[in-house]
């Protein structure tokens, strides 16, 4: 458990309360991004709370910064400092300017650590299969199957016609061969 802290923020709590609001108890990384698109000067200051936290866990403790979570994160109201804005007759308005201390908490989450797999993927490169594709895979690659290619193929020809087409073909023979049976009878 590691935790960061951004003390006297010149923001007021309510603005940073509602972007801590929408990261709380999610992972490290989304909550990263969504930090990141959030449209509220608040989110600047959270998320450099939050990429503190992550830093300390990864230096100090040696932990995997895709593996962590956010156990827990509030903001407390600091100082108030008072100021005066002068109004018409001799009066004075108040005006409040509110300071924060921001507190990020992120854990190691044992979820995560099953869900992420640690192998490096380059653009462009297809896997290297050394096994009989016996078994549908969820990714594509060429079979080699000679026997499977048509004759177009095979000779480097692009093939005439697609799946679609050939459904509408049978179809229109089908119902030819109904037409003919009709006529018979």
């Amino acid at each position: 458990m590691t935790k960061a802290i951004a003390k006297y923020i010149r923001m007021s709590p309510r603005k940073l309360r509602r972007v801590i609001n929408e990261i709380r108890g999610k992972d490290a990384k989304s909550a990263q991004t969504i930090l990141k698109f959030m449209p509220y000067a608040g989110a600047r200051v959270v998320e450099k709370v939050l990429n503190s936290a992550v830093s300390n866990a990864k230096e100090n403790e040696k932990l995997n910064p895709d593996e962590l979570r956010i156990t827990r994160a509030f903001v407390d109201q600091s100082n108030t400092l008072r100021r005066w804005r002068p109004m018409s007759r001799g009066r004075g308005y108040p005006i409040l300017k509110r300071t924060s201390h921001v507190t990020v908490e992120v854990s190691l989450d044992e979820k995560l650590i099953g869900a992420i797999k640690h192998h490096p993927v380059k653009k462009g490169v297809k896997p290297v299969h050394d096994h009989k594709h016996d078994h549908e895979h969820d990714h594509e690659h060429d079979h080699d199957h000679d026997e499977h290619k048509s004759k177009d193929v095979k000779a480097g020809l692009k093939p005439t016609s697609t799946k679609k087409e050939k459904k509408q073909v049978k179809s229109k023979e089908e119902k030819v061969k109904k037409n003919k049976k009709d006529k018979e009878e």
